[in-house]
């Protein structure tokens, strides 16, 4: 298995980056954002891959900027029925913090706006994930301040407010995230955190 490939760009074309590495050319399929972030041609860069085969595509090798995007995308294939591609679609309209938001926020509409991704699919994905997502750990990964860990929150609280905020409008991603952003919100009732939340959500 090809862990990661350090090389340069030689050009990027469509949703696929062609890596030169000792003079052979690799093409990766990238998400759309990771493309943006490579650089131009000739620009040193590392991308963590993953290698996949199937009989109807055959080898594919598919590359991420950050470890962390990776392990999503690995974590993303274990659900039935999501492939690498889809998985590759979700990393392209959601960075790993906000998909994990979207998962345990059970946000089946931002999920949805990967293309190729309809609400069976978004729902599988929260169902067979949500369990597995550790919020703390998110943020250790991606050095992202968190003043609270919005799992700490006194459970029935933390439903309201995500009720609340998701029927002003907020997705569940931006409404886990703003809860997040609060300063103690575990010592806040419903209508405090809620109140807060809107704050930083104003922002």
């Amino acid at each position: 298995m090809i862990a990661y490939i350090d090389g340069t760009v030689e050009q990027i074309t469509g949703s696929t980056l062609i890596l030169d590495h000792d003079g052979m050319g690799y093409e990766i399929h990238m998400p759309v954002g990771d493309l943006t972030q490579v650089g131009g041609r000739g620009d040193s860069v590392r991308i963590y891959t993953n290698l996949q085969f199937s009989e109807n595509t055959g080898v594919l090798l598919y590359g991420f900027m950050t470890m962390e995007e990776k392990e999503m995308y690995l974590l993303l294939t274990t659900v039935s029925g999501v492939g690498p591609k889809a998985a590759l679609a979700i990393l392209s309209v959601l960075t790993p913090r906000n998909l994990k938001f979207a998962i345990v926020g059970e946000d089946e509409k931002s999920i949805t706006l990967a293309n190729g991704v309809g609400p069976k699919m978004a729902r599988r994905v929260i169902l067979e994930l949500k369990d597995k997502i550790d919020l703390e750990a998110a943020d250790e990964e991606t050095n992202v301040a968190m003043s609270s860990d919005p799992m700490q929150v006194d459970a029935s609280v933390r439903e309201d407010v995500l009720l609340g905020l998701t029927a002003m409008g907020f997705s569940g991603a931006e409404a886990m995230s703003a809860i997040a952003a609060v300063a103690d919100a575990s010592e806040l009732d419903s209508g405090d955190l809620l109140k807060a939340a809107l704050k930083k959500l104003a922002k």
